[in-house]
Parts: C-alpha cells; structure tokens; sequence
C-alpha cells in the first residue's frame, strides 16, 4: 500500500492531538518526538492546527456565504482549539472565560474569531515536503503545510430573556485575529430590518417580536473588497422579563476555610409594598457555570405562575443569588444566615420568613437554620422547603464522570464539566466521585466526609420551623428505564488507522461491572486506553429520582468520528429517598406504600409524584404544594377566622370514605375554581368553577372523575385558584 506510511500521519492531523500553550507541548509523548522536528518558523501563521482535537468544525467556517451557523458552545470552542493550536499563546481570553462572557452594561457581546492558521498537506509525503526520520516529521523539498482561514462568530452567552430589546455590540477586543481588521461590519439580526452596520463600540438595538431561536449573520468587509460571512445562532427565550424591585448584596459573616461568600439576593415585592414586609425567601441550587442571574431564576422560579401567584398573594419573594454557587457549601450557607438576618431586620420584629431551597439550595437552608439555632440566633423562619434536595447526596453517573475526564484535554465544555465536577460542592455532594488513579468501588471525596461532620456539628436539622420535602422522584418505585450495569452510551469509531471508544455503562449493584471504556489508539502512536471496572456499587444511576438529562446532551454534541449515542436519556440526579431523607438503605423504597412515612423522615410533610420528573420541574402539582405550604404556615388563625389569603381548609372527612366537604376561602370577588387532582399532577374533575365573592365557602365532592365514575382509593390533591391566588390541601379517597 504505497501511501500507507503517510495515511497515519494524514489522520493525526485531524484527530485527538492535543495542545497546551507552549510550543509542541501538551501532546502524547509519541506524537511530541513527531512534530518536533517541523521547525516553528515554517507555520507562518503561527497557528499549526494538527495539534489539537478538531471538535469544533472550524474547517467548514471559512467564511464562504452559506458557512454552517454556530452556537455559542460551538464558537468558544472553535476559539479554545485555535488558541491551543498556537505556538505563542494569544491574548485571548481562555475558554471558562469566554463561557462567562457578559457585558456589564447589558449589552451583549458579539464576538468574531478571524484567524488564518497552517495545517499539514495530505500529500507533503508523497511530494517529498515531509520526511519521516524514525518517529520524527521533517522537512523535505517543496511545500509541507497549506493556510487556510476561519472566520466564526457568536452572541454572548447566546440567549436572552429580554427579547422585545435587546442591544448587541462589538468591541476591539472581542474581535479575536491574528491579521489586520475589517473597514465595515454588519450583521443581519434576523429581526426583519435586514443587514445593518455595527461599528466598534456602537450598540444596536433589536426588538423581536416573536420568541425562539434567531439566526444571526455578520458580515466584514476588508481593504481590497474582501467580504467574509459567519452565522451565529442567538436563542430568545422570553420577550420580556420583568426586573427586581431591589437588589441586595451580601456578605456572609462567617468565614470558611479563610474565605467568605458573597451573593446577591433580587427582591421581587407583592403588589402594594413598598419594602419587604412578608418574605419568601428562595435559595438558588448548583449552579454548574454560575451562569444564572435574575432573569434563569425568574423563569426557573415561575414555572405554573409559582412566583407571581406567591406575589398575588401578599408575598415578598427574596431570591439568594451566588457569586460562586459551587464553592464550599459550608460558606454559602453562612450566606444564607446573613440573608435571613438581613431580611428579619428590613421587614421587622414582626417577620416570619418561608425558607425555600432548591436542589443543593434545600441543604444549604438545612445547615443555616440548623447552625443558627445551635447558635442561638432567632432565625424566626416559620416553614422551611426543601425542593428535590440532595438530603443524602447527589448523583451523576461514575462512568459519566470518567468520561468527562478521558476526553477534557481535547474539547473545552468537558474541562468546563470536568472544572465543576472537581469542585469542592461537587465533592460534597455526590455520593460517588471519579479518583486519580481510578479505584475498584464507587466513593465519595473525602470533602463529602468532612460536609456531614460539619452538618452533623450545627445541629443537623433545625427544630423550630416546620420542615417540608418536595422530591421530583417517583415515590411509586419507578426507575429510569434500565438496569443497572446496563450500557448508557456508545462511542465507537473504527478504521485501520484509528480507533476510538467511549463507552459508558450505569453502575452495577452487588455484582461486578465495567462503566467506562476510553481508546484513543492512532496507529505509530502509543494508545491512551482505560478501562474502569467496579463492584459493590449501589444502583444510584437507574434509581427513583429526579433526573438530569445528560445522556441526551451528550448525544447532542457532534462527535468528529462516528456517532456519540445515548442509549437512555436521562439519570437519576437526586433519588427520591435522599430528596424526603428517609431512613433506609433501598434506593427503591415504597415510599407510596408507606402508611408510617413521616415516622422515617425528618420531615412534617413530604411530597413526591408517582413518575420521575426533571430536577427542579416545578408541575401544577408542585406548585400547588408550595403555595399551600407556604400560605398555611402564615395563616395561623382558627379555622372560623377569615382569611386575608386564600386557603383550604382540611376537608372532612379525611380519610373520605364518600363525599367530602371542602371548605375554602378567597381574599377578593372573582372567577375562582376548585379542581381535585391524582397523584401524578393529572386533573380528574372540577368540583366548582364560578364567580365567588370574597370570604369563605364550601362545595361537596363525591370523590367521582369529571365522567361521574368513582375514583380508586388513594392520594389527591385539591386545587383552588383564582386571579392572583391559589392554595391546595390534600385528601386521601379510601
């Protein structure tokens, strides 16, 4: 085979090489010795681009009209692989800080990579330019590399929940090149205005009128009449967002380890208030990226109208923001004390706070309160909510975690993954953790360890407030689709030249199993292979649960060669025994079956769906649930006073072994309706839907669907809402 000698070489030039900033450095120790004998002044550019993984697609981004649109992910790495590409490191930011990118008078950046860059000829063998001298490249006669020339753009962080105006703009900065700058840029916004010029420094406003994903085009016009396209996409996620009453910076008092958290808390009032004056406080959850602001929060928060029905119901919310939501979750939840201080002291001696965490937010608000009354400091919290909080951990499949690992060096968002995976929350939080080297059995960081001890220290649970779990994991025993040890991805590429694995299977039970296998085997070039195998694991990635879709995200990205497949969608994030904390060791606990359930948790009330949710769904169902929680913790008058919100009172009887009367009561005249819901969130009949004035009333359900049929024994759920308020009570059908 006559080009056999130079095919490898070909290949290398577009697979998994990679780069650090220093020259030739970074790479395999094999593929090192080959290319150093290429002598540095021949890369013109500066720029040899065989040197890294080629995940990005650039070569396809070289300016032409019709070049492929590009993410805002797909754009940071493009840039990542250029910027390791290079010989001398340019000044451009790296990619975490790109990821980060926002500019800090709202505008939104639009950043342009232009570079030209050398790569070696397929056929620099065959015309004699290169020559292979043992397991060295070197130069021969004639030409060994080609230039060539990307030009990419994106928006970001390339989403927007303010779309009915939105302002982008250009800086010198941000336009990333290793040649001379354009005369002219414009860009076509896909607003329907067509191409317009966007000078350095100017803003341009665009106001959207629709919702969805938007693909932008820039153009740039060079000395000479040189025109060079680029597609981006940018997502508008809402036309409009509305804005906090007031913002709140904090600063925890307490230091960790020599550090101190800081954050911000929005604070959204209830119509009519001008200052806090009944607070909920909602505390955010692990935020990978810390890319969440007010306006991810508000729409996280008000899925089912949850936060504006809270508003219309007299309520202050108080949304604690991180600064670094995966630092030590001991000093953030230092944050959350100096919070609940700061906000017992703005709305007065009367104040008794609702706590809501979310995901890690609900453990979080546990230390806090917890650490404050071991303490003996008031925290006057009167209910506290843990939402789908990992209570007894977290987690994210071992083999995941492995994966993550094996390919970081070579793709920019898996050593963003790989970052916030070895943080120190991550660490606290996840039941099992990936080692170096890798270890037989799952297991937990040592940080994790040390986390409990410290909880355990403050008190572990508070007493003072009442304590309610919601978990978004099936209570109904339900997994996520497949069994343990079963495989969850496949990656499997194969040629005579190169072969690739990246293979993931679910940890096993009792038994023994393998959960990750990664080849990267380039034929001249010594193989990177591992292969993990554990035993004695519990099954955490199939159990009941909260679910992250991560499976499907990473089937999403497109993979150079062959096909990443995800073989199940999602994992389980937050098993649903740790989201209620109850006492057992059966990831797969009847919890539905349960008739002494409150007897093995912490907790004075728990809610759980009877299918598996994604973590941090807020359902009808859900919703329903914390506006009760929260409205019946600050109604504390008899059940004859009038209530200044709407409420449900306990229906009798209950248990109904027939008809039921519900008795209700709503803070102001109008529409109202009262509906009884299953277990699962589903409506089966609507007891009363019609105008009410204000006050209390009373309406008789036989416990029969919308068809008349009588309902099967079990839990329901009555719902009152109405403009502005809602409430539900629950009631169990025998």
């Amino acid at each position: 085979m006559r080009n056999a000698p130079w095919i490898p070489l070909a290949l290398i030039s577009t697979m998994f090489l990679s780069g650090t900033q220093e020259v030739f450095a970074g790479a395999s120790p094999g593929l090192s010795r080959l290319l150093e004998g290429i002598p540095p002044e021949r890369i013109e550019t500066g720029i040899l681009y065989d040197r890294v993984l080629p995940l990005s697609r650039v070569t396809e981004r070289d300016g032409r009209p019709g070049s492929p649109p590009a993410s805002a992910g797909e754009w940071i790495q493009m840039t990542d692989e250029m910027r390791r590409a290079s010989l001398v490191e340019p000044a451009w930011p790296s990619a975490a800080a790109l990821r980060a990118r926002t500019a800090a008078d709202g505008t939104f950046p639009v950043a342009i990579l232009d570079v030209r860059y050398d790569r070696l000829r397929p056929d620099a063998i065959d015309t004699g330019a290169l020559v292979v001298r043992g397991d060295r490249l070197a130069p021969g006669r004639g030409e060994a590399l080609r230039q060539a020339r990307a030009f990419a753009a994106a928006a970001l962080p390339g989403r927007t929940y303010h779309g009915g105006r939105v302002e982008f703009r250009i800086d010198r900065n941000d336009y990333l090149t290793n040649g001379s700058l354009p005369n002219r840029i414009e860009a076509d916004f896909d607003d329907g205005a067509g191409f317009v010029a966007l000078p350095f420094g100017r803003a341009h406003e665009v106001r959207y009128a629709s919702e969805g994903r938007k693909a932008v085009t820039l153009r740039a016009t060079f000395e000479g009449g040189e025109v060079l396209e680029a597609g981006c996409f940018f997502d508008v996620l809402r036309l409009e967002t509305p804005a906090p009453h007031d913002t709140l910076h904090v600063t925890a008092s307490i230091p960790y380890l020599g550090g101190t958290a800081s954050g911000d808390a929005y604070v959204y009032l209830a119509e009519g208030h001008a200052a806090i004056e009944n607070p909920v406080i909602v505390v955010e959850g692990f935020d990978l990226a810390n890319s969440m602001n007010w306006d991810e929060l508000y729409a996280l928060l008000n899925q089912e109208q949850l936060l504006e029905t809270l508003r219309g119901a007299g309520f202050d919310a108080v949304v604690l923001n991180f600064a670094n939501a995966i630092d030590y979750m001991q000093r953030n939840a230092y944050l959350v004390e100096e919070l609940v201080a700061q906000v017992n002291a703005i709305a007065g001696p009367s104040s008794r706070p609702a706590l809501i965490g979310a995901s890690m937010g609900g453990v979080l608000c546990r230390f806090a309160l917890a650490d404050m009354e071991n303490r003996g400091v008031d925290h006057k919290v009167r209910t506290y909510i843990s939402f789908d909080g990992p209570q007894e951990g977290a987690d994210i499949p071992l083999g995941i975690q492995y994966w993550v690992a094996f390919f970081a060096d070579d793709a920019a968002e898996a050593a963003a993954l790989l970052a916030a995976l070895d943080s120190p929350a991550a660490r606290q939080l996840l039941v099992y953790h990936h080692t170096e080297p890798a270890g037989s059995a799952g297991e937990s960081d040592p940080l994790r360890a040390e986390f409990l001890a410290d909880l355990a220290a403050a008190g572990d649970y508070p007493d003072l407030p009442r304590m309610v779990a919601i978990a978004n994991g099936s209570g109904a025993r339900q997994g996520q689709g497949f069994n343990a040890g079963d495989q969850i991805i496949r990656w499997e590429y194969d040629s005579f030249l190169v072969d690739v694995r990246g293979n993931v299977w679910a940890v096993p039970g009792a038994t023994s199993g393998t959960i990750f296998h990664g080849l990267i085997d380039i034929i001249f070039v010594p193989e990177d292979e591992q292969i993990i195998t554990v035993s004695g694991t519990k099954p955490y990635d199939n159990a009941p649960g909260g679910w992250r879709a991560s499976m499907a995200q990473m089937d999403s990205t497109a993979a150079p060669y062959g096909d990443i497949i995800a073989l199940h969608e999602h994992h389980d994030f937050i098993p649903t025994v740790s989201a209620l904390d109850i006492d057992t060791e059966d990831l797969f606990y009847d919890v539905a079956g349960d008739a002494e359930l409150l007897a093995h948790t912490p907790f004075d009330a728990v809610y759980f769906p009877v299918a598996n949710e994604e973590h941090i769904l807020v359902s009808e169902q859900t919703a329903a649930w914390v506006i009760a929680e929260v409205i019946s913790g600050a109604t504390d008058a008899p059940d004859s006073a009038p209530a200044a919100v709407a409420l449900i009172r306990p229906p009798a009887p209950n248990p109904a072994p027939g008809a039921a009367i519900v008795r209700f009561a709503v803070p102001a005249a109008g529409p109202a309706r009262l509906a009884a819901y299953d277990a699962s969130g589903r409506r089966v009949a609507v007891i009363l839907d019609e105008r009410l004035d204000a006050g209390e009333h009373e309406a008789r359900w036989e416990a029969r669907d919308a068809t008349g049929v009588r309902l099967a024994s079990g839990v329901y759920f009555v719902r009152l809402e109405g403009r502005g308020f809602a409430a539900a009570q629950k009631i169990v059908v025998e």
